[in-house]
C-alpha cells in the first residue's frame, strides 16, 4: 500500500481494486453525485474494472487516492490530483461518503494533495472547479487558499474555475545576459563565457524566460521569431538555450519552462514551435509532443543533433 501523504487526522494512499464496493456504493448515492456530472456504476463488477484499468499512477506519477482515517484506516473517501492532458492542466478533487461530510475531511485531504503536487511533484499551477451552487466545495477550495478565476461551462455544466500557484517556483521573464549563469555551466562548459550569447539573442522579437526555485534562477530559455525552411507555417518561434542548472534536474523544471514558452508563443498567434534539440534530450522532448523531421546533423563543438517541432 502506497502512502502519499499524511494530515492530522488522515492518510491519503494509492487506490486497489478492493476499493470498488466503496466507489459503487458512494455513486449509488445521488446526493453524493449532485454536483459532479457523473453517473452511477451499474454494478459493483463495473467499479472493480475502473480500477483495474487505472492507469493514471504510471502515466502522470499522480491520480486519485483513497482517504483513510489513520486511528481505524476506515476509507473515508478519495481525493487527488488529476492531469487533463489536452489543457496541459492539473486538478485538485475530493469526493466523500455522505457521513463523512462537514468533518473537514475535504479540506484537510485537499491541502494535503495540493502539498504533494508542489513540494513532490513541483507543479507550478493546480487548477480546480465546482458547480456553482456547490457552496460547500466553493468554501473548501478558498480555504485552501485557492483562488477564483471564472465562471465557465465545465461539460455542460455551469462551474467556477480555482487556481492556486506554488508559492516556491516562479517563471518570469529575464535578459539575455541573465541566462549566462545557467546557459554556461550547462550548454557551454569548459567554453569562453562570451559563448553564451545566441544570434538573435537581442533582436526586438526574442524573449528570455527564467524559472526561479525559491529565489534562485535555476532554469532558462529564449524564444525567437524565426522561420524554418523545413515548414509552410510562416509564424514560426525558434526555442534555443534550454537549460537547467544540474542540481535541479529531475525535478520537471525543464517541462514547465517549455510549456510556458509554448503558452506565450500561442499567445503571439504562433503556428509552430521548432528548434535543435541535442540527441541525449529527444526523448524529454518526445514526451512534450514534439517531432523529429529530417535527419541527425552535427552541430560544431556541441554533438549530434535533430530538428524538432509542434504545431501549435
Amino acid at each position: 500500500m502506497q502512502i502519499i501523504a499524511t494530515t492530522q487526522r488522515l492518510y491519503l494512499r494509492e487506490l486497489s481494486v478492493d476499493d470498488a464496493v466503496h466507489f459503487y456504493k458512494m455513486n449509488s448515492d445521488q446526493e453524493v453525485l449532485k454536483y459532479t456530472g457523473d453517473k452511477p456504476f451499474s454494478s459493483l463488477n463495473e467499479a472493480e474494472q475502473f480500477l483495474l484499468n487505472y492507469k493514471e499512477y504510471e502515466k502522470y506519477n499522480m491520480g486519485r487516492w483513497a482517504v483513510c482515517n489513520k486511528k481505524t484506516d476506515e476509507f473515508l473517501g478519495w481525493c487527488g490530483l488529476k492531469f487533463h492532458p489536452n489543457g496541459n492542466k492539473v486538478e485538485v478533487g475530493y469526493r466523500f461518503y455522505k457521513t463523512n461530510w462537514n468533518n473537514g475531511y475535504a479540506t484537510e485531504s485537499c491541502q494535503a494533495a495540493i502539498n504533494y503536487g508542489f513540494k513532490q511533484l513541483n507543479l507550478k499551477t493546480i487548477h480546480a472547479h465546482a458547480h456553482i451552487d456547490n457552496y460547500a466545495s466553493h468554501k473548501v477550495l478558498e480555504k485552501c487558499n485557492m483562488n477564483f478565476i471564472k465562471t465557465f461551462n465545465y461539460n455542460g455544466m455551469p462551474a467556477n474555475l480555482y487556481k492556486i500557484e506554488n508559492p516556491d517556483i516562479k517563471i518570469k521573464q529575464i535578459t539575455a545576459l541573465e541566462t549566462y549563469p545557467v546557459r554556461h555551466p550547462v550548454l557551454r562548459t569548459g567554453r569562453p563565457i562570451e559563448d553564451c550569447k545566441l544570434t538573435f539573442d537581442d533582436h526586438e522579437d526574442t524573449f528570455h524566460l527564467g524559472l526561479y526555485y525559491k529565489n534562485k534562477l535555476s532554469g532558462v530559455v529564449s524564444l525567437m521569431k524565426l522561420n524554418n525552411e523545413k515548414f509552410e507555417e510562416q509564424d514560426q518561434y525558434r526555442l534555443r538555450g534550454m537549460g537547467v542548472l544540474e542540481q535541479f534536474q529531475g525535478y520537471g523544471f525543464g517541462r514547465l519552462l517549455v510549456e510556458t514558452a509554448e503558452t506565450m508563443v500561442k499567445q503571439k498567434g504562433v503556428k509552430l514551435l521548432w528548434f535543435d534539440a541535442r540527441l541525449i534530450a529527444v526523448g524529454f522532448y518526445e514526451k512534450l509532443g514534439f517531432a523529429i523531421i529530417g535527419n541527425q546533423f552535427e552541430v560544431p563543438k556541441v554533438g549530434s543533433h535533430y530538428v524538432m517541432y509542434k504545431r501549435l
